[in-house]
């Protein structure tokens, strides 16, 4: 006889946007890891995938039928002190992540802020919860500088001492605006909450504030997705396998595969000294995304070959963005090299990548042809 699964024993966790490519790997691990979980959805007819994912995941159906579902919008208040309730730990990994740029950037901005800080009230407010992990985004970090941390001569790189710069010389578009707002809200409310709980209480220091902050700012995720999978995350290798881009625009990723993500916010989660800071998740590195295109065409054979070949000039790319929308999202990181550093997770966290950045590239591809987004 099979060995029985055993149910899940260990603290609850809730995980914010249950659906999302990032969430439903989180969710994965921590079942994997015997904790119990609960996540929020928009509406509860989308319980159907998140449970047909983690099948796909592996998850044994026991397991699976342990995880509660239950409804909160990050736009409402309603619902997120039910999905609070006796949680320990809360994974905020919901945010607004589009496609195109809206045509006001607040449709971003305002529900990645607001929903930030009402996670974080119903947090304050539940008395139980000791850690939230915020998903922010490199996008909070490495945008609208003068300077730059490029290529291999720069010894720094970017770090989680830099924030993006809304007032900088180079343009910030409303997603990693967003971003940059929502996570200084977050570390803002934190301050608030340790003067309030202080003043109330100047005798209690241990108790300035009833939980402590992280934030993960993870590059571009891609590799394996557990379901049909057509959002943000994997636009560019839509773009790239269906030829619709008229050619390679001269930009350079970041990249972290979405399992070496979730293990970082794990981590995250239950390491002592990462309480109030932030992480920076790149994994193997950066390529450029005629590399990508390259990994494309020689491990995918004729599923790629509609890859472009042909680099484009940034002038041509600035052209083709007058008659292409999507394109004007990319102008102000054409040609920038940037080099990442991933160096205060590992010290801290003792946090490891594990899949290259050509394995997450061909993971993510192949994820569009399994689950019938492309067809080879």
């Amino acid at each position: 006889m099979p060995t029985p699964t055993p149910t899940p024993t260990g603290p609850l966790v809730l995980v914010t946007g249950g659906t999302g490519f990032l969430a439903l790997w989180v969710i994965t691990q921590l079942l994997r890891q015997g904790y119990r979980v609960r996540t929020t959805v928009r509406s509860l007819s989308k319980s159907a995938h998140i449970t047909s994912c983690l099948h796909e995941a592996g998850i044994p159906s026991e397991q699976i039928a342990t995880l509660e579902i239950v409804p909160a919008d990050l736009l409402a208040d309603a619902g997120w002190p039910a999905a609070v309730a006796g949680a320990t730990y809360i994974q905020h990994v919901a945010s607004p992540f589009p496609a195109h740029a809206p045509s006001d950037e607040n449709e971003l901005i305002t529900p990645a802020r607001e929903g930030t800080l009402r996670v974080l009230r119903a947090a304050r407010d539940a008395r139980a919860v000791k850690r939230v992990v915020l998903t922010s985004s490199f996008a909070a970090v490495g945008y609208g500088h003068a300077f730059e941390y490029e290529g291999a001569d720069s010894e720094r790189g970017f770090t989680e001492e830099d924030w993006t710069d809304l007032q900088g010389p180079r343009e910030v578009l409303a997603y990693p605006k967003s971003k940059t707002v929502a996570e200084r809200a977050a570390w803002e409310f934190m301050d608030d909450t340790t003067k309030e709980s202080s003043a109330a209480d100047k005798q209690k220091q241990k108790q300035k504030q009833p939980f402590d902050l992280v934030t993960v700012c993870p590059v571009s995720i891609l590799g394996p997705a557990l379901g049909k999978e057509d959002g943000t995350s994997f636009r560019t290798l839509l773009e790239l396998l269906t030829g619709n881009a008229p050619g390679i625009p001269k930009l350079h990723w970041g990249i972290v595969d979405v399992r070496d993500c979730a293990k970082m916010h794990l981590l995250a989660m239950t390491t002592p000294a990462a309480a109030g800071e932030r992480f920076l998740c790149i994994g193997e590195g950066a390529l450029w995304m005629e590399d990508i295109a390259k990994v494309l065409r020689r491990d995918l054979g004729e599923k790629a070959r509609k890859v472009p070949t042909r680099v484009l000039p940034n002038v041509l790319v600035r052209l083709v963005a007058l008659v292409w929308p999507v394109v004007k999202s990319v102008l102000p990181e054409l040609g920038h090299e940037k080099k990442i550093s991933n160096a205060k997770a590992r010290n801290i966290l003792g946090w490891e990548w594990e899949y290259s950045s050509e394995q997450a590239v061909v993971a993510g591809a192949e994820s569009l042809f399994k689950f019938g987004i492309l067809q080879g």
